[in-house]
This record gives structure tokens, sequence and C-alpha cells, in this order.
């Protein structure tokens, strides 16, 4: 009995909402607010299995996980309707990483930190590099015309730049590429040391690798004009695929670096990652308004599947008639909300099965019981961490992609998910992976129901106005949700007593 008591109160908690909100509401709103509570289940998941795979193997509390669920939007919204940013900002940070590739070279001709007095000198020449890369590379970048580049729309203020007149010459842009590369050997040493990577690597790999890096730069910068209309005159389906597959390897790529630079020297030391990562926040949501500007984007287009004006009478005839809504007991639902939930069931179902049938889920899971018995056996842990680190921040860019065509784009987005997920995270149990799918559905259906209750209230008998409740109070049922599961049950949901 002991083994089902967690599912027992999961069916429990989930039942008596949805019960409650049909003697509340009736069938036909309260199967709209589950369908809602659905909807956003599925992205606070998104957000919040990152969280709890990341927390459940290396301890890490990650406050920039919400960063990552914005930059996603950002990006994925940029590629899907700017692309011209992407393509003179990309050969940028190509050429920088090429240069930081090869310099990671250097590392092994700095002598080794052990002796006192040359663990002085390296630590010293460390910090020198590292201010004469920034130098370098605010050099390289200073003046760049960022500002032009983001006014792509009409409704941007100042009205639209064309390309021809928001993108800098070639020649200066071929300038500012070899002053990142100078920039990137420069930063090289500092991020091997960072790294902790200690053992001789042989040359040629880091060196093809810098080399196929700065040719792509290159090639980008020099097919800039081509691409955008390449990428441009795709149709709405082709780019929304592309939009999410450029977000989720954005996310990745961004965990790679956090985990590699700056969480990984800091494992074990709990309040320093937890301001660290809440320092990075911060820095990562002026960043967005400095790129992207103070003000939101509307929602994103959706593809063909959801864009005509009609609701169709079922899922059959939605495939066919490819309406924005579909018939739900009378009332009308967007289809692409049941996108967002069978994204949701997606990913879970993947997920899980990543977790339970392949070797790297068998060491996660092991690691998670004991990271020192996995490392016993000649694991390389640390490569682990940074997969799943990879593949947390991939699945909550990729949220961050699906819900810009349902909430559209703006710089609090990602403090405000990330603020549910972390709910959801506890509700389900810290370190839970399926406790983090309950949790997120307990919140989604929370927050829907507190909704429609705001919106519609509750006709009550003899009472000619229906008695509707404060937006306070439905922004406080997730919280009063957290607090009632932490009472039952303080580890969470399917939480481990400690």
């Amino acid at each position: 009995m002991k083994r089902y008591r967690a599912t027992f109160v999961f069916v429990l908690i989930v039942g008596s909402m949805v019960g409650l909100g049909y003697g509340l509401f009736g069938p036909q709103k309260a199967t709209a607010a589950v369908l809602s509570g659905l909807t956003l289940a599925a992205l606070y998941f998104l957000l919040g299995a990152g969280l709890s795979l990341i927390f459940g193997l290396m301890d890490v509390l990650n406050f920039a996980h919400g960063i990552l669920f914005m930059i996603g939007a950002y990006i994925g919204y940029t590629i899907f309707g700017n692309p011209r940013l992407i393509l003179n900002t990309a050969p940028l940070f190509l050429a920088l990483a090429a240069g930081a590739t090869v310099g990671g070279l250097l590392a092994q001709r700095i002598p080794d930190p052990t002796p006192r007095r040359a663990g002085s000198v390296a630590r010293y020449l460390r910090y020198l590099l590292l201010l004469l890369a920034v130098a370098v590379a605010v050099w390289g970048v200073r003046g760049f015309p960022l500002r032009p580049l983001v006014a792509f729309e009409p409704t941007t203020a100042g009205g639209a730049v064309p390309t021809a007149l928001a993108q800098e010459p070639i020649p200066r842009m071929l300038v500012r590429l070899v002053q990142l590369v100078l920039a990137g050997l420069l930063l090289g040493p500092v991020l091997a040391y960072w790294k902790q990577e200690g053992q001789r690597t042989s040359p040629w790999r880091p060196v093809a690798l810098g080399a196929g890096l700065a040719a792509l730069a290159v090639l980008l910068l020099l097919g800039r004009d081509v691409l955008e209309r390449f990428l441009l005159g795709l149709s709405v389906d082709v780019r929304f695929l592309l939009a999410l597959v450029t977000g989720a390897a954005t996310g990745a790529a961004l965990g790679v670096l956090l985990e590699t630079s700056l969480i990984r020297p800091f494992y074990g030391r709990v309040v320093t990652q937890i301001v660290l990562t809440l320092g990075l926040m911060f820095v990562g949501a002026e960043l967005v308004k400095f790129i992207w500007g103070k003000e939101g984007r509307p929602p994103m287009a959706v593809p063909s599947l959801f864009a005509e004006s009609c609701r169709s009478p079922n899922l059959i005839a939605w495939l066919t008639e490819r309406c924005s809504s579909i018939d739900v007991l009378g009332r009308a639902f967007p289809t692409y909300r049941l996108f967002i939930i069978a994204v949701g069931l997606v990913i879970l179902i993947g997920v899980a099965l990543l977790l339970k049938y392949s070797r790297l889920g068998m060491i996660v899971r092991a690691g998670v019981q004991d990271s020192a018995m996995v490392e016993a056996l000649g694991i390389n842990v640390r490569r682990v961490f940074t997969t799943v680190f990879a593949l947390g921040s991939a699945l909550a860019a990729l949220g961050g992609v699906v819900a810009a065509p349902f909430v559209g784009v703006y710089p609090e987005m990602g403090g405000i998910f990330q603020l549910q997920a972390f709910i959801a995270v506890v509700i389900g149990g810290m370190g839970s992976y399926p406790g983090t799918a309950a949790g997120a559905l307990v919140l989604g259906l929370a927050r829907a129901l507190g909704d429609t209750l705001v919106t519609t209230g509750i006709a009550l008998p003899g009472m000619e106005q229906a008695l509707r409740a404060s937006p306070a109070v439905a922004r406080a049922s997730t919280v009063l949700i957290m607090a009632i599961v932490l009472l039952v049950r303080p580890s969470g949901i399917f939480g481990r007593k400690i």
C-alpha cells in the first residue's frame, strides 16, 4: 500500500480539482478550463523537467533556467520572422568560439598550479588573459548596428529599417570576425582552466574544429543576403519547425556553456551556485532587453494546421479543415493549444523512455542514487552532467518557442514561467521526473480553474450576477495548492523523505 500512496494522493488531488470544477462551472466551462489547464501544465512541464533532471543528478538549483526559456522564445521568434539578426550576429559568436577552441591549447603551455609559485603566476596570467579577452571582444563589437537589425517589423519604434541599410559592409564585418577570433584565443586558456581539464589532448582536433567554426562564420557572412531571402521564402510550417530546432539547439549550447564555464567550478558549493544563477537571471533579462528592446512582441504566427479562421466540429474534421479552433461542448477551443498539450505528452514519454531504457538514462538514474559509485565504475560523470544540463536547457528553450504563438514574447516571461515551474517541481517532489509531470498537471489545473473563477464566476441560486473572484485569487491559487500539498506530504507528491 505504501508503494502506491503517492499515486493515490495525486489522483485524489486531481480528481478533487476536476470534480470541483465541474460542480461549480458546469460541463461546458469546466471542460474548457481543464483543457486550458493541460496547456499550462505542458508549458510548466517543459521548463520544470529540466530543473528536475539537473537537480536530481547534480544537486544544482538553476535559477537561470527561466532565462533559457525566454531566450529560446526570442531566438525562435527571430529565426521565424527576422533572420537577418541571426545571420549577422551568429558569425560573431562562431568566430569567438573558433578562437576559444584553438586558444584552449595554450592552457597546456601554462604552468600547472600545483607548485605554490607556479600556481600564483598561472593564476595572475589567466586573470590578465581574461581582461585582455574582454577588452578585445568589446573592441570587436563596438559600434555594431544591433538596433537597425532588430527593427525589422513596421511596428518597431522608429519604423522598419531595410536590410541593406541595417547590415554593415562585408569588409567591416570580416574585420570584426578577426578581432573576435583574437579575443577567443585569449579566452581559451581561461575556459580550459575553469573546466578543470588537466589532461593533454591531441592538437589537431581543436585546430580542425576551430578552423571549421571560422569557415562557417565566413560562409554565413558571405551568404547572409541569399540566406535571408531563402528563409523568408519558406512556408510558415517549415519556418516554425526551423524555429523549434534552432531554439532548442540554442538552449542546449547555452546549457553546455553555462555548465562547463560557471557551474562546474562550484559543485558542492550550494550557496555560491544559487547566488551565481540568480545573478545570471538578472543579467540574462537585461541582455534580452538590450538586444531586442524592452517592448514585447505579438504572438508568433502558428503553422497552417491551426491558421484557418473557422471552427471544426471534431478532430477528424480539423485535420482537413485546418481550423484555428475546435468545438468542445459548444465552446471554441484553440487548436494550437492542443498542439502544446501534444508536445508536452511527447516530451514526457520520450524523456521517460530515455531515462528507463537508454544507457544514458541508466547512468543518470544511478547517478541520482550515488554519483560517487558511478564515477568509481569508470564512467565520465562530468560529461554526463554536461549532457543532462544540455538536455534540460534544450527542453526549456523548446518550451519557450512553443509558448511564443500562445503568449507572445516579452522580457518578463522567463521569470513568470520559472516561478511556476519551481512550484511544480516542489509540488511533485524535488528531483523526481514523474513528480514534475504530476506537479505541472496539478499547477496547470489550479491556475486554469482560478482564471475561470475570475472571468466567469459562480452562479449561485438567488443571485442575478455571478460571484466573481479577484484576479489575485487566480495568481494565489498556485501557491495555495502548493501549501496544501506540502502540508499533506512535506517532500512533495512523489518526493522522498530526507
